[in-house]
């Protein structure tokens, strides 16, 4: 039975940032500028494994791994009324399909993981929806609460890059710089 450091090991070539793996190509801008932290790029993983764009199966952006916990972070340069929710729902569906046949052929258990998604987006609020202020906090975006109700993964966290800063502090007692 091997364990996550192995997986860490094979795919160490990937390893990046939340930095580079947030980077929007189209606008040459990072939504994250933190590079202190460690991640795998996800999608450069994926990209490996199928060199044909046409056979390429979606993936999120980032995965970071903290003890138990596997982080399939996606960044998306964009207000959230722009964001396209079946495209989330397919990085999220068809990248952890390949998070886990990863493991998988690692002999690595995924029931000993909790997965969670987080989609991080643009800090941006509405102007008719300043009086709000934090109302719906926290709420899950892109139709994705199904995949947490059905057990898809433990946890959905659908914020933009601020609240994304100040969870990850929260929840892991490390600092991140976005």
């Amino acid at each position: 039975m091997a364990d996550i450091g192995q997986f860490q090991r094979d795919f160490a070539s990937f390893s990046s940032t939340f930095k580079v793996t947030s980077r929007d190509g189209n606008h040459s801008a990072h939504l994250c500028n933190d590079e202190s932290q460690e991640v795998l790029d996800f999608d450069a993983i994926v990209e490996d494994l199928y060199p044909n764009s046409n056979t390429r199966p979606k993936s999120f952006d980032a995965l970071y791994i903290h003890q138990n916990l596997l982080f399939c972070v996606e960044f998306k340069n964009q207000k959230p009324s722009q964001i396209n929710n079946r495209d989330i729902q397919e990085k999220l569906e068809k990248g952890k399909e390949e998070l886990v046949r990863l493991l998988q052929e690692r002999h690595i258990q995924q029931k000993s993981f909790d997965f969670i998604y987080c989609v991080v987006y643009k800090q941006h609020q509405e102007p008719r929806d300043r009086y709000k202020s934090g109302i719906g906090k926290e709420a899950i975006r892109f139709g994705l609460e199904k995949y947490e109700q059905n057990g898809f993964v433990k946890k959905v966290f659908t914020e933009n890059v601020n609240f994304f800063t100040k969870q990850f502090e929260k929840q892991l007692q490390k600092e991140l710089a976005c």
